[in-house]
């Protein structure tokens, strides 16, 4: 029956939008899957759309990417997450490092601002990866329609700042665990 109820379940697909360091993206896919209990497929990379690049702030808006990525699903159960180099906003921010949204089941990540050269500090592949992979399952939670946590050790807390990021544990609390699970 277990394995029923998998097939059953919606998988993640992780799709590297634009040019994208793909060791990421695939250690990504493999933390990821277990985290939501899910199969996870990495797409075939895409491209940013163009649409979304905004000249005068040289940013593209993460809306228009997320409705690029709900474009290219296979089926309304698909879950994805996209990971991109650019830099990302909202017409309220100034930037997002990343934006999930539950109804289409969409988000982007971005590695623009989780990289440490972006604050003029010398490279670091493991902090970038770390960054990467708490935004990634922040996103996803908001996707798997996880609520809000107030626990600022959660991956899922929202935090504003890289220091935040930094500090916040790389799995979700017990809450939102159950939230997650449908047990909350």
């Amino acid at each position: 029956m277990s394995s029923m109820m998998a097939l059953l379940k919606a998988k993640i697909v992780v799709v590297p939008l634009g040019e994208v360091d793909f060791t990421l993206v695939n250690r990504l896919a493999t933390e990821i899957g277990p985290v939501f209990d899910r199969s996870v497929d990495i797409l075939k990379g895409m491209k940013m759309p163009e649409e979304a690049f905004n000249v005068i702030r040289s940013q593209h808006y993460a809306r228009v990417v997320l409705s690029k990525l709900e474009r290219a699903k296979a089926n309304q159960r698909e879950k994805v997450i996209a990971i991109c180099e650019d830099d990302l906003y909202l017409p309220d921010e100034n930037y997002v490092i990343g934006y999930g949204d539950h109804l289409p089941g969409v988000a982007v990540v971005s590695l623009f601002r989780i990289r440490q050269e972006f604050y003029g500090l010398p490279e670091d592949e493991s902090k970038i990866y770390e960054r990467l992979i708490k935004e990634s399952v922040h996103q996803l939670s908001y996707v798997f329609k996880v609520g809000q946590c107030r626990n600022s050790r959660c991956v899922h807390y929202e935090t504003s700042s890289m220091m935040e990021i930094d500090q916040k544990a790389k799995k979700l609390c017990d809450i939102c665990n159950r939230r997650l699970t449908g047990k909350a």
